[in-house]
Order: C-alpha cells, then structure tokens, then sequence
C-alpha cells in the first residue's frame, strides 16, 4: 500500500496535482492552523486551515543533514498594531517552547469550470517539527508591519542529555556503585592508537 493512494491515482490518471505547505502553531491555549492559500480549507482528516494567502512566509524547512539542525522561520506581514502588541505581550506565555509543526498536501484540481476549488487528496503529511524560540517584530517605511517567530529543529538537542550529565558524580547519583562512568574524565582528548602491536 502506498503512501498517497488518491495523489498518485490522480496523477497516473493525467489529472492535475498540486501541493501547499500546512503549518500548525501548537500555541498554549489553542492550536491555530494555518495555510499558505486562499480561504478555509477542510483537510480529509475533519481539520480545518485558515489561509494567510501570500501575508505568511517560510524559510528554513529542510531535512536535517551531516548533524545540522536547520533553524525554521516564520513570518506574517500586514498585521495591524493590536496583533503587533499581543504578540509582544503574550509570546512568552503562549508561543515560547511550543511545537510548530510543517505538514504538505496534495490537491487535485479536476474541475474546468471552477479551477481554483481547492481538493485534498489523502490526508496531510507531516515534514518537520521544531520549537518555537523568539519573534522579532519590524515595521517599514509604509508603515506594514510584521512578525517573524524563528524556530529551532527538535535536532538540535539530541547531544543534550535530559536532565543529566556524563559524569561519574551524576551516574553514581542515579546509580549507586555503578563503574559506567568512573574513567569519563581521563578519557577527554585521549590518544588511543590501535592496533598496538
């Protein structure tokens, strides 16, 4: 079984299909479901997006490869002054150390008559995950603002132990008597030649 029936069988039957990213703010209070398009979109899931048209921006969504952790940002532009100040005065509570979450769908546009009706084929995909950090707020010479919330990838603490240390201290701690960790410290910038013949 495949993993997009209905994409594929659309595009195997000659029907045109497209694709829009999906981005949902896993915010404290409620979640908030975004779409780069126009309208209110019903995924086959029963979930419903709202569109930002071309007011949303993304940059950064890419596979994490050789050990990076790509940083994700996300922007919205043409905000009036009260979205400006509840962004500033709410971040911390609601969107600092939330999840956002990047998923694709694929759409299949078969009908001549109304060529901007908007079809889902299958359900969304998840790409990417990352961990909302900071906004950084800007207003040009028109007077447009904007916020932008940059996103770290949920790889870049995979080198960090949760809550504990490689240390025989910390590992004696937990464990009593266990020797796992006992020869940690004279191991830093060691030499080892092998074979040694």
């Amino acid at each position: 079984m495949s993993l997009f029936p209905d994409t594929i069988a659309a595009s195997l039957a000659g029907s045109r299909v497209d694709c829009a990213f999906l981005v949902r703010f896993d915010f404290a209070s409620k979640p908030m479901r975004l779409w780069k398009g126009n309208g209110r979109l019903r995924t086959n899931d029963g979930m419903f997006w709202n569109g930002i048209g071309q007011l949303g921006s993304m940059s950064g969504i890419e596979q994490a490869v050789n050990g990076e952790a790509p940083e994700m940002s996300f922007g919205l532009s043409g905000i009036d002054a009260e979205i400006m100040r509840l962004a500033r005065d709410e971040f911390e509570a609601e969107v600092k150390g939330r999840l956002v979450y990047v998923l694709i769908q694929f759409f299949g546009v078969d009908d001549p008559d109304d060529p901007d009706n908007q079809r889902p084929l299958d359900n969304p995909y998840p790409v990417c995950c990352g961990r909302c950090l900071t906004p950084t707020f800007t207003m040009n010479q028109e007077g447009e603002r904007s916020v932008t919330i940059a996103a770290e990838s949920l790889f870049s603490l995979r080198s960090r132990p949760r809550h504990a240390m490689y240390t025989d201290a910390d590992q004696q701690r937990r464990f009593p008597g266990d020797k796992g960790f006992e020869f940690v410290g004279s191991l830093v910038n060691k030499v080892v030649t092998w074979p040694d013949f």
